[in-house]
């Protein structure tokens, strides 16, 4: 959508002050990207932060297989035992955070 025939607003300045401000961060003027024809994307140093951590996660397992292993080993022996209060705490707590 193109907004024409605003009084005292600078309209085309600002569109040219900001297609400028695309070409400086890439290197070429807005003269260079209008010919060039390609779009360029820069991408902030949170979003590469970001990125990685994402890919962090992904690689981290879902199961903590050490304390399976522990556990299932007491169960089997007969000597696990669980805290029922913090159970139900925690049942109690998950089921208010889902509303």
């Amino acid at each position: 959508m193109k907004i024409a025939d605003i009084q005292g607003t600078g309209v085309s300045q600002l569109q040219s002050e900001q297609t400028g401000a695309v070409g400086s961060r890439t290197g070429k003027t807005s003269a260079d990207s209008l010919d060039a024809g390609n779009d360029n994307i820069v991408v902030s140093q949170q979003a590469r932060l970001m990125q990685k951590a994402a890919d962090v996660i992904g690689q981290t397992p879902n199961i903590r297989q050490d304390k399976v292993e522990s556990i299932q080993q007491a169960v089997n022996q007969g000597t696990y035992s669980a805290d029922t209060q913090k159970v139900a705490n925690s049942i109690i707590a998950n089921m208010l955070m889902e509303r």
